[in-house]
């Protein structure tokens, strides 16, 4: 800390102030003790300064608050203020801090898509430059990341989202409609959410059809249901039996952790695996972070009456240019 006390911006001033300050007092005949007090009350205040730097420094994981819009016209930045507010209470003055120490400002933070959620090659080449832009972050600061994110957008972008996160550190915030404001959903400590699964307590699993080389997964976790009667066999559906709404952080873990498991066990079998889904998109970004782009697995959006394809191969995703 002593070292970068010298660099501080604030000691070179004082120094500044101290070389010129003490040649314009010899002019004027007096006034160094002026000069001597203002020098060292600017190296007090480095001092301080280095010593709040040091604490950030010093700390495990540095949070950064991320903001994914995906074709939404939320306002991308009221999210991210959000995010501060939050934050704030445990780190004040933490949007301020992220600029001083890390040269990090708000637009690093947000990542905004207005495009065509189904022009594949335009939002793979989104992903690409995110991606990119999420290593600068991290090269950034000295410590660990824990990101903190809000996701606004479709449930199939909200897993390619997840592909390009780590496989731990990160928090994931949900809107809370009635209270108009953002509330944690699940804190990400550990790989827990793809661990292997023998039995299933959170989801009726179904083969529809004989299980062939190329089969669907429609998986039903939210109040409006899969369409199974606009899709072709073999089909597995996966039904909730919670109902429309998960309640616990635990519940997400679980939920991720069938689906990896049923996905797990088919990519050995098949050679392609469609995903269809109406699920949170806590658990899209779980899902995501947990097939990462390693499998062939074609993901899906409905509109206008029918699923269309956002992605048709996931492991064709290759996070370089």
């Amino acid at each position: 800390m002593l070292n970068n006390t010298f660099s501080n911006i604030y000691t070179q001033i004082a120094l500044v102030l101290a070389a010129f300050g003490g040649l314009v007092s010899d002019q004027m005949g007096g006034g160094y003790f002026a000069v001597i007090a203002v020098a060292l009350a600017v190296i007090a205040y480095a001092v301080y300064d280095e010593n709040k730097r040091h604490k950030l420094y010093s700390k495990q994981n540095i949070p950064i608050p991320l903001v994914f819009n995906i074709s939404n016209p939320a306002n991308s930045n009221t999210a991210l203020e959000a995010l501060f507010e939050i934050l704030n209470k445990e780190y004040p003055e933490h949007k301020k801090n992220l600029e001083k120490y890390f040269n990090i400002i708000e637009n690093d933070l947000i990542f905004k898509y207005d495009g065509n959620i189904f022009d594949e090659k335009h939002f793979i080449d989104f992903l690409k430059i995110t991606k990119h832009d999420i290593k600068k972050l991290e090269a950034q600061t000295p410590q660990n990341i824990h990101f903190h994110i809000v996701y606004i957008g479709p449930i199939a972008n909200a897993v390619l989202v997840g592909t390009m996160l780590g496989t731990e550190g990160v928090t994931l915030y949900q809107y809370n409609k009635s209270s108009d404001s953002y509330t944690i959903a699940l804190n990400i400590q550990s790989r827990e959410y793809k661990e292997h699964l023998h039995d299933f307590t959170l989801f009726n699993k179904k083969n529809i059809g004989n299980i062939d080389k190329s089969v669907t997964v429609a998986i039903d976790l939210a109040s409006h249901k899969v369409a199974l009667g606009e899709l072709k066999e073999p089909i597995v559906h996966l039904e909730s039996t919670l109902g429309a709404t998960i309640k616990e952080p635990k519940d997400f873990i679980r939920a991720n952790q069938e689906i990896y498991a049923v996905l797990n066990e088919l990519q050995q079998r098949c050679s392609h695996i469609t995903l269809v889904y109406s699920m949170p998109t806590t658990v899209a970004i779980l899902l995501g972070m947990s097939v990462q782009n390693y499998w062939d697995i074609e993901l899906t959006q409905f509109s206008d009456a029918e699923y269309k394809t956002v992605v048709k191969h996931l492991n064709d995703i290759h996070y370089y240019f």
